[in-house]
């Protein structure tokens, strides 16, 4: 059985990075849609605080270096 070509490893470990990352982006984004719901029915509440939106910031960072990783491997590849 003949080993897999190495780039096309990578590539795979790159997809299955940033599919993690926007599993966890989309929690998040679920996660916020609620709470801007029960903001919508307290109109005189309390607004967005930094721990309210840090964690979706740093799931978009993340999933920001991991597309730039990937495009960065797949521009690598040296073309037949």
């Amino acid at each position: 059985m003949s080993e897999q070509d190495p780039w096309i490893t990578r590539a795979e470990e790159l997809k299955t990075q940033m599919e993690a990352l926007l599993v966890a982006q989309l929690e998040e984004y679920e996660q916020m849609t609620v709470k801007l719901e029960q903001w919508k029915q307290n109109p005189g509440g309390s607004w967005l605080t930094e721990q309210d939106y840090q964690p979706w910031q740093e799931a978009l960072r993340k999933l920001e270096a991991a597309q730039r990783d990937f495009d960065a491997h797949i521009s690598s590849r040296v073309k037949k």
